[in-house]
């Protein structure tokens, strides 16, 4: 009996996602063997010594509350004395001076109860209540047969904080969208699939089931490679590998062997076979970043790839046959870089048969809240911090307003300093303020404003200009000049230029 009074239990407070329901559910049918009138819920915020109520059911309604009661500091060190027994009955609440304080200030009518401490990895979390209004009727047998709950409890009240702590508590992604946590925005890992995205992932699923190439068009930093990722998941190929190439990282003299492999003996240090990246894709998907980067000689070979579904390893003579999609990005203007004679038109069909634009940050401001939701927990997660840090309105309006010259890429990098700073919250963003409108002294004492989204009417000299908009991006991309994220592909220039401008204009 008891087996299965654990078990109904356990599946009744995991029915729902929602607190109050799974709580009801719980209740309804532990009440036929408990003389209980209802079950509550609180936690003790040690920092704050207070008590919170955050659920109450009885037969009449299931519901959570935000009631925070004040405790006299020597009841709350008694509180956190971890030798207090896991359950406890309590047959008149007079008996128990914590109880006795703050339970009346919230519900009305409680005479006896059991308590339960819930308890995770050694902290106390909180108790559950479960109260009758008459006085002496708990037994021993009663305690016996909820004590094996706690776990179950203590998680699923561990899960609704964390979820309080992003949505209820957190005042300014609240006010964006209240239901925030029920509709979350996020499909195949692309968060604002159904805001900002919509447009797009509608094209990403019209076309992942075929294998056509697609070719993603878009700033730097606006998430390419997360819509490439979707692709390949929602393709017939997703249990196949994702193979993500860099094409801008790989150095001139290394790209055929990097991207086509090479034989044993190809070249001085070549000991052994090679597998290329396109290989290691075979049967799944390629995504080709950066696509812009690729010297005309590999243009003309990635060309045949296109062709042929072959490729040649370095040193080698026989075709390998590939059964390959391809996905390729770039924040660059293709077609101009055609003119320029310096990106292939024929590559360019190939490549452009299905192309997506990427909009930027800017373009998608509706996201910003939900992606700050997204990356405060996972910033919070990787620094396994307590609890997640508040957003005010005013500092989500901080956000709202910025420019996003590094998009999605930037926010996260913005995110993470201001956690640093500030892990306990609330999190502060007024380190964006100067850089949206910075102030340029002349030399004949002139004040202008500069700012990527406006010009002004007053004049500087070019480097001073220049000077400024460099050391801007190095505080963007937090002092990073080479590789994804770097200062030079946000300023979309050669990295050795770029250091070589920054030598003659004393950028240290």
């Amino acid at each position: 009996m008891e087996k299965h009074f654990y078990h109904e239990s356990t599946l009744r407070l995991c029915s729902s996602l929602q607190l109050e329901k799974s709580l009801q559910s719980y209740f309804e049918f532990i009440r036929d063997e408990l003389p209980i009138d209802g079950l509550y819920i609180n936690i003790f915020r040690k920092q704050f010594n207070d008590i919170q109520f955050i659920a109450h059911v009885n037969a009449n309604q299931s519901c959570t509350l935000d009631r925070q009661i004040s405790i006299p500091e020597e009841l709350a060190q008694c509180l956190d004395d971890p030798q207090r027994p896991r359950v406890r009955i309590v047959n008149d609440i007079e008996h128990d001076p914590i109880t006795a304080l703050v339970a009346p200030k919230v519900i009305s009518g409680i005479h006896s109860l059991i308590i339960l401490r819930m308890s995770i990895e050694n902290t106390h979390l909180g108790i559950v209540g479960f109260y009758a209004k008459t006085t002496g009727v708990f037994r021993p047998r009663h305690a016996d047969l909820i004590a094996p709950h706690m776990h179950a409890l203590a998680l699923i009240t561990a899960l609704n904080l964390r979820g309080r702590n992003l949505l209820k508590e957190n005042e300014a992604l609240s006010k964006q969208n209240v239901n925030l946590r029920r509709t979350l925005d996020v499909q195949n890992g692309v968060v604002g699939a159904n805001s900002g995205l919509k447009h797009v992932m509608q094209q990403v699923q019209s076309i992942a089931k075929i294998n056509t190439t697609v070719l993603m068009l878009g700033e730097t930093g606006c998430g390419k490679e997360v819509i490439a990722n979707a692709i390949h998941e929602l393709s017939e190929r997703s249990d196949k590998p994702f193979i993500k190439v860099n094409c801008g990282a790989i150095p001139d003299t290394l790209i055929d062997s990097e991207l086509f492999g090479y034989e044993k003996g190809a070249f001085t240090g070549a000991e052994s076979r090679k597998i290329g990246y396109f290989e290691q894709a075979n049967g799944g998907t390629i995504f080709l970043d950066e696509i812009g980067e690729l010297p005309l000689s590999a243009q003309v070979r990635l060309l045949r790839v296109l062709q042929n579904s072959s490729i040649t390893r370095v040193g080698g003579h026989d075709a390998v046959q590939l059964d390959i999609r391809i996905v390729a990005a770039t924040h660059r203007n293709l077609q101009a870089m055609i003119h320029r004679e310096v990106f292939r038109e024929d590559l360019w069909y190939r490549l452009a048969i299905f192309p997506i634009e990427i909009p930027s940050l800017r373009q998608r401001r509706t996201d910003i809240p939900l992606l700050v939701q997204h990356f405060i927990e996972q910033l919070s997660s990787k620094f396994n911090l307590p609890q997640l840090p508040r957003v005010t309105p005013e500092q989500l309006n901080i956000l709202n307003q910025y420019a996003w010259p590094g998009n999605v890429r930037e926010l996260i990098n913005v995110l993470e300093r201001a956690i640093i700073q500030q892990p306990s919250g609330p999190l502060d963003f007024g380190f964006l303020a100067p850089h949206q409108g910075e102030e340029i002294t002349t030399q004949a004492n002139q004040t202008v404003i500069i700012d990527p989204n406006y010009a002004s009417d007053k004049l500087v000299p070019l480097d001073v200009m220049t000077r400024k908009y460099i050391s801007h991006a190095l505080r963007i991309t937090g002092g990073k000049l080479y590789g994804p994220g770097g200062a030079a592909e946000l300023l979309d220039i050669n990295a050795n230029t770029l250091r070589s401008k920054m030598k003659k204009l004393g950028i240290v």
